[in-house]
């Protein structure tokens, strides 16, 4: 869930009982923009950390991942793949199939 990661304000888009199909877009506009400034802030953390273990990894080969499965119905929310990324990243989530949302 959004809190556990400092973003309240996406709380919105948390799938439950009485909201089963909610998404990005059931965010208010005003709080998107405050998501957006907390998640920039982890960015600049995140990028840092990348930075300085770019050693670790600038041998290493891409990872095969042919054999997963993508389980997401949408993308909503996710930014455009950046023309000219600094970074090789990957997006996981993880799907429980027995529940619910």
């Amino acid at each position: 869930n959004c809190s556990c990661v400092g973003i309240s304000k996406c709380l919105p888009a948390y799938c439950k009982d009485d909201t089963p199909n909610a998404n990005w877009n059931d965010i208010p506009d005003e709080d998107k923009k405050e998501a957006m400034v907390y998640g920039n802030k982890m960015g600049v953390v995140a990028t840092d950390i990348l930075n300085k273990a770019k050693w670790a990894w600038e041998s290493s080969t891409l990872v095969d991942v042919s054999g997963l499965t993508r389980v997401a119905k949408d993308d909503l929310g996710l930014l455009k793949q950046p023309a000219n990324p600094k970074f090789k990243t990957a997006l996981v989530q993880i799907y429980v199939r027995s529940a619910p949302y």
